[in-house]
């Protein structure tokens, strides 16, 4: 969507255009990438999703050319194939959403295949640099790899201060480019929400194996133990700084994310993890050695067929389904209860108006909008089991009648509730009262349900069309209460209200 409202020019130069887009993050080079597609074949899935396969093959390709670099090509032809077949890059073939992941890994293995061939071509090397950066900021830590590769190849650190020279360079305009585009200055994500180091935990291992039954799982386990094992057992502390260095790569962009980590955030990890794990088995120099990523190339080849297939299964009857129905139903069709993201159907929404086939029907995410009676259950569906759209009521997905109606019965339109809200430079702050309780952020007309604390802070991007909102207050006793439908104040503005009447300032 933004990357037909957005003139090119605008993506990269102009911060009031591109913070619609984010003021979280700066990736000009995604839209740039999908305005290519675009202008080659329209709106055309097809291209969009050949680019893809095509920018993984490219990264898996060039894997291979820089691991070769260090350890024989059996070795680096069996670590490239493990990262091709492995969940990350089924997920990342069928999710165009990461297409900055996918081109940005493929100019920083070019820019550290550039480097790892020395002086002449550490300009060159710089400038994939920058541009992996412009794809996605998780990229910004890999000249750390460079200093190990400078160390194995003898450099002493006068001569890697040298080689430093370009990437700081390269570092440093994207640094100012950054801040002149979206006044950031440290992290590229604000602070999380909720979860945990556990949730963190679980999250992390799952983007690796995907939903690999016990024995894959048991394979990866081992094969990461016996190769780093070896690795150090052979080239102790040398090696312990390589090891040191690439974890520091995968982890310092991930610190942010800890409680809201998602699958997308382990496919860079997963190229740089297994380029250190194939380094480790290869430079080991145990004959049994390459053994390790064998067993893992067969591991993920065989669990890679079922993954693919129920992936593609949940998709097909599920989201595609979901994205189906508004792309198709007239605008007087029931309301449709989803699960996709809601940045998904909205694009597709606005694409529908785009593309001349009128407005879509409604859709919401949460069953907040029948307990706060604005949508009629019975004129309501969701997609069933089967893929197919089903009457609401004849579905548990969001609860069921009885539910509803306890919910209902609960809600109390008269209990104490306070809401102030202000938006200044970029940033969403507000303060939510009585203190005590459970708060949610609900969207309108989407009813996206998203847990909040009583205060709090969040950097969000411009809207682009003025945008509604609704509090919920859940007491520990059960009982529940809602506030009107807000407007998000305008930049600068802020509100201020208890019950008994709004009071703007």
């Amino acid at each position: 969507m933004e990357a037909i409202r957005e003139p090119a020019p605008s993506v990269l130069f102009n911060p009031s255009e591109y913070e619609h887009l984010s003021t979280l993050t700066f990736q000009p080079l995604l839209l740039l990438s999908f305005k290519a597609d675009l202008l080659l074949h329209g709106l055309d899935p097809r291209l969009f999703y050949a680019h893809q396969v095509a920018a993984l093959i490219a990264g898996a390709i060039l894997l291979f050319l820089l691991l070769r670099r260090y350890v024989r090509d059996l070795y680096a032809a069996v670590g490239a194939g493990v990262f091709l077949a492995s969940w990350v890059s089924i997920y990342a073939a069928r999710t165009l959403m990461i297409r900055h992941y996918v081109e940005g890994l493929v100019f920083a293995l070019g820019a550290l295949l550039a480097w790892s061939y020395g002086r002449r071509w550490i300009v060159a090397g710089s400038v994939l640099y920058l541009l992996a950066m412009l794809s996605k900021e998780v990229y910004a830590p890999i000249p750390l790899l460079l200093i190990c590769q400078e160390r194995a190849a003898g450099r002493s650190w006068r001569e890697i201060a040298r080689e430093l020279v370009a990437p700081s360079i390269a570092a440093a305009v994207f640094l100012v480019w950054r801040w002149t585009m979206t006044g950031l200055t440290g992290g590229y994500a604000s602070a999380a929400l909720g979860g945990g180091a556990p949730r963190f935990g679980r999250a992390f291992w799952n983007g690796i194996t995907g939903n690999a039954p016990p024995w894959a799982q048991i394979v990866w386990g081992l094969a990461i133990a016996m190769a780093l094992g070896a690795f150090l057992v052979r080239t102790r502390l040398r090696g312990a700084a390589f090891l040191a260095a690439t974890a520091i790569v995968i982890a310092l962009p991930l610190v942010p994310l800890i409680h809201r980590f998602d699958v997308r955030y382990d496919f860079a990890l997963m190229a740089f993890g297994l380029g250190a794990l194939t380094i480790a088995a290869g430079m080991s120099r145990f004959r049994w050695a390459v053994l390790i990523p064998i067993a893992l190339l067969v591991t993920t080849v065989i669990d890679a067929v079922p993954q693919r297939r129920n992936y593609e299964t949940a998709m097909r009857l599920g989201m595609a389904q979901e994205g189906r129905y508004v792309w198709t139903e007239p605008p007087g069709a029931p309301t449709l209860f989803a699960t996709s993201p809601g940045w998904y159907l909205g694009s597709l929404a606005w694409l529908r108006q785009y593309d001349h086939r009128g407005s879509a029907p409604p859709f919401v995410f949460s069953k907040y909008a029948i307990t706060a009676d604005d949508v009629d259950p019975g004129r309501a569906v969701a997609i069933g089991p089967s893929g197919a759209p089903a009457p609401l009521t004849s579905t548990s997905i969001f609860g069921t009648p009885a539910e509803w109606q306890r919910a209902r019965a609960k809600r109390d339109p008269n209990a104490p509730l306070s809401v102030d809200f202000s938006l200044r430079n970029h940033d969403a702050r507000w303060n939510l009262g009585p203190p005590g309780g459970r708060f949610v952020f609900l969207s309108v007309p989407g009813y996206s349900a998203i847990s909040i604390p009583a205060a709090g802070a969040q950097r969000v991007p411009i809207a682009r069309e003025r945008q509604y909102f609704r509090i919920v207050r859940e007491a520990e006793d059960g009982s529940w209460t809602v506030s009107p439908r807000f407007p998000v104040p305008l930049e600068g503005g802020s509100l201020t209200w208890s019950r008994g009447g709004l009071i703007p300032h």
